[in-house]
């Protein structure tokens, strides 16, 4: 019976638990869940390199090749804080592959390489939450849609997170064998299937990719005083700038206006307090500062893809 073949991308960055768990996946699924009539995965590292270092752990990998084909290529997640470039030979190879019917796979970062080839141009991929700017800002014409955990596009497939190529391992085992043997691999690992949306693992209030630090400051001392009616007259005098002057340089660094920052602030506050308190949602409202409690109950669905209470469920730890 013929076999589906899988080619692992191994460069620079990659995580290494996500290399290894991506085979160990494909490898418990034929020894444990796929049916007889089933086909087994084949997983092959690829590079471009005899051999690749991955915090200390040295991989094999054979070369990329024109004349080897792969049913599935996977790009793994990949972390660093530079752009990444993609190498012309690998640019090449993933093409040509394409164009002989390989289905291209990318998960987290790993997108950054494959909208590189220009194949997802005006198609809809997706991403890490956090990378959705960053992304945006260097391929314009791919369609991103970041809040989704997996958008297949018939031969391209991206999935968003770092954790997502769990997510994409067992959807490609759905795709090519069945729904059963895809579970059954899911249970196996004790995962939960069906993820959709990563708006519910978004923070709304990150400062990671802020490099102002006059502008930092000033949403650290937002946080602190949320309670508050923080109003744009307020944050433009601690700034030392005019109204107009503050909220373009505001925009401009947070990508979002003063004011629906500090709504984001109240929601992240509202999830923090749903996690960590007992306290029910009408007084969390007026905790985070926000006067209408349902008016902010749908903000909070919209903006999690959770209702508050689905949320306390999904992420109280007792």
């Amino acid at each position: 019976m013929q076999k589906i073949r899988v080619a692992i991308v191994v460069v620079e960055g990659v995580l290494p638990s996500a290399v290894l768990g991506l085979r160990d996946i494909f490898y418990l699924c034929n020894l444990y869940c796929k049916k007889e009539d089933e086909r087994e995965f084949v997983c092959s590292y690829l590079g471009l390199d005899k051999e690749v270092s991955l915090s200390g752990l040295v991989l094999e990998t054979k070369p990329v090749s024109e004349d080897k084909r792969f049913d599935l290529i996977i790009i793994p997640p990949i972390v660093g804080e530079k752009d990444l470039l993609i190498e012309a030979d690998l640019r090449q190879w993933l093409i040509q592959s394409y164009h002989k019917g390989s289905v291209l796979t990318a998960a987290c970062m790993g997108s950054f390489l494959l909208a590189q080839t220009g194949l997802l141009d005006f198609k809809r991929a997706t991403t890490h939450w956090l990378l959705e700017e960053r992304f945006k800002k260097r391929f314009p014409k791919v369609l991103l849609e970041s809040e989704k955990i997996l958008i297949d596009e018939g031969i391209i497939i991206t999935a968003g997170g770092v954790t997502a190529y769990i997510d994409l391992a067992l959807y490609l085992i759905e795709k090519e064998l069945s729904l059963e043997t895809a579970n059954r691999s899911a249970a196996l690992l004790l995962v939960d299937r069906g993820r959709e949306s990563q708006k519910c693992y978004k923070d709304l209030s990150s400062m990671i990719l802020i490099k102002d630090t006059q502008i930092k400051e000033l949403l650290q001392w937002m946080k602190i005083n949320l309670k508050k009616p923080l109003k744009i007259k307020t944050m433009s005098k601690k700034m030392g700038l005019g109204e107009r002057s503050f909220v373009r340089r505001f925009k401009a660094e947070v990508n979002i206006t003063p004011n629906q920052y500090l709504q984001n602030l109240r929601i992240e506050e509202a999830k923090a307090l749903l996690i960590n308190s007992m306290k029910s949602f009408e007084e969390i409202t007026y905790d985070v500062g926000y006067s209408n409690e349902s008016s902010f109950r749908r903000l909070f669905k919209r903006e999690t893809s959770l209702n508050p209470g689905e949320y306390r469920k999904k992420f109280k730890f007792s």
